[in-house]
């Protein structure tokens, strides 16, 4: 069953106040790892929970696998399970804006979850409705989450290593960190050979929403027609803003390298520049 991956708050409204929406808040920021949960704890969207990048949208670091590598399928259920989600649930993520709601969407799908969405414009489309805030916290009962794992939505270093001449590998960063210049997170600087650049940045319009399927369509012109393309980016979060935008053209083709650049250059030094 194909879902749209977005959703617009005037097609919530009248389910806002039921218990028919999941709503899961998503803020985050590279910069400062605590704003989100601390920005939570301050208010947030009635009966949500909160999904950290850090703790729950990511698995344990090591010298392999990327700044932000996947959980476990057992990390990921175990997370699930705690928040008392169930298979049928409707679930709702936002953010300040994009790219971390779009990494749980990732992870929910990759979990083989079909009723979940990204709110489109963030929290900030929530606001102007002039909706209701809490600061309780709300939890549920603990559930039994059967997952469907989509393991096809997946690739790792030696696939994207190995992958054949004809298939298409996209780097999701900015064009400069792309090209290598302007590099200050990661330690070697440049991308991986042969991919191509398609910044995630221009998927989204100024009031933090999807840009119209036309200009959508523009932006992956080479990518709508191509076999199973592969998208990464620094760590394996922006890349999945591109994964949903292409979804929501209809293309569900697309693979994700979670450990993204950052894992390749913790396994090789082949970078172009």
């Amino acid at each position: 069953m194909f879902m749209f991956p977005t959703i617009q708050m005037t097609d919530l409204q009248q389910l806002v106040h039921t218990d028919q929406i999941r709503w899961f808040d998503c803020r985050y920021d590279l910069q400062d790892p605590d704003y989100g949960r601390d920005a939570f704890k301050t208010s947030h969207v009635q009966r949500a929970q909160y999904l950290d990048l850090a703790r729950d949208l990511s698995g344990p670091r090591s010298e392999t696998g990327g700044r932000h590598p996947l959980p476990s399928k057992k990390q990921w259920i175990q997370t699930l399970e705690s928040l008392g989600v169930h298979r049928d649930d409707f679930i709702v993520l936002y953010d300040d804006g994009f790219p971390y709601a779009a990494r749980a969407w990732w992870l929910f799908k990759w979990a083989g979850h079909e009723r979940v969405v990204v709110l489109e414009g963030g929290l900030s489309s929530y606001l102007a409705f002039d909706y209701p805030m809490s600061t309780e916290t709300t939890t549920f009962d603990q559930s039994t989450y059967q997952a469907d794992f989509q393991d096809e939505m997946l690739v790792q270093f030696e696939e994207v290593k190995n992958r054949p001449p004809e298939t298409r590998l996209v780097d999701s960063r900015s064009p400069d960190r792309f090209r290598g210049q302007n590099e200050t997170i990661d330690a070697i600087a440049g991308h991986i050979p042969g991919a191509v650049n398609c910044f995630f940045g221009e998927a989204i319009s100024p009031d933090r929403r999807l840009k119209d399927a036309e200009d959508l369509k523009e932006l992956y012109a080479d990518l709508l027609d191509a076999d199973s393309p592969i998208l990464y980016c620094g760590s394996g979060v922006t890349a999945c803003v591109n994964v949903l935008a292409l979804h929501a053209l209809g293309k569900t083709d697309v693979r994700l390298y979670a450990g993204s650049y950052s894992d390749w250059i913790s396994q090789t030094d082949e970078v172009t520049q």
